[in-house]
């Protein structure tokens, strides 16, 4: 992951004409403006993404105003912050998104110069390498073609996992829980609980397709999952919530449900009857 933010800094400002350093290659004799980069740990996450990285991003410029330390940020920003990044030497796939200053602005004396930090959260997805095979949910698999064509050729649809690859904008379905009711001796309902997951190339596009998807999601109440045999899944409580992490947790939440019969039990035939009366 240093290397492919390390590298996506370099290409995308110009203005440090690729001075991207780490903390022991820093001096006060280094030409400023330039970019320190320090990694801290990686920590799991979950399923759905793999781990997380924190990366701080130190923009360094010459000890004037700090309105230019303004600009060398606004820069990082758009270089790193949701964007999905190849590392050049393992060929990674991640995503950085902001996650706050890590202080406040500050001369630096031993650097010779004004900086302030910028903390990123880095997610890479896991790879599917050396894990067993799950066989698809026919849930979600309805649900995912129901999106695709809601959504369009533009959007890619991925389900359970965030592949290695993915594209923006995208959406991911996954299978968070499932609840049986108890119902009657001929069926039962069977309850699945889904979460999605909304990214967009933009806050904007994310958060208007995230507020469309759930809208049609509500205007819909069933959608397919054997045409042929005319078996429908009914949709109940779609809901968003703009507020949560897009890759981490998912700003929709819904619940797919069909009532399931009951296996009937095989019992032998009757052969014969024997009626003896005792009067």
């Amino acid at each position: 992951m240093r290397s492919g933010i390390r590298q996506r800094l370099a290409q995308a400002i110009p203005l440090i004409d690729g001075r991207v350093v780490e903390v022991h290659q820093t001096s006060a004799s280094i030409e400023k403006p330039y970019v320190l980069l320090i990694q801290g740990a990686d920590v799991e996450d979950n399923q759905w993404t793999g781990f997380r990285a924190q990366f701080e991003v130190w923009p360094y410029v010459s000890q004037t105003e700090f309105t230019d330390v303004d600009k060398l940020s606004d820069l990082i920003m758009l270089a790193l912050d949701r964007q999905v990044i190849i590392d050049p030497d393992t060929n990674e796939v991640f995503t950085c998104q902001y996650q706050g200053n890590v202080a406040a602005d500050k001369a630096d004396v031993e650097r010779d110069g004004i900086t302030r930090g910028l903390r990123f959260s880095v997610m890479a997805a896991r790879s599917y390498e050396g894990t067993v095979a799950v066989e698809d949910d026919t849930w979600l698999v309805a649900l995912t073609n129901w999106s695709s064509v809601v959504l369009g050729n533009e959007w890619h649809v991925y389900r359970e996992r965030w592949p290695l690859d993915y594209i923006r904008p995208s959406v991911l379905w996954r299978l968070e829980n499932i609840e049986a009711s108890a119902g009657n001796r001929a069926a039962f309902e069977l309850k699945k609980r889904i979460v999605g997951h909304v990214i967009g190339r933009t806050l904007n596009e994310q958060t208007t397709k995230t507020l469309e998807l759930v809208h049609r999601l509500n205007s819909s109440t069933k959608i397919p999952l054997d045409l042929p045999n005319r078996r429908y899944l009914t949709l109940l409580n779609p809901i968003a919530d703009l507020e949560l992490d897009s890759i981490t947790e998912g700003q929709i939440s819904l619940t797919l449900t069909r009532k399931i019969e009951r296996p009937v039990e095989e019992s032998p035939l009757m052969q014969q009857i024997n009626y003896h009366s005792i009067l």
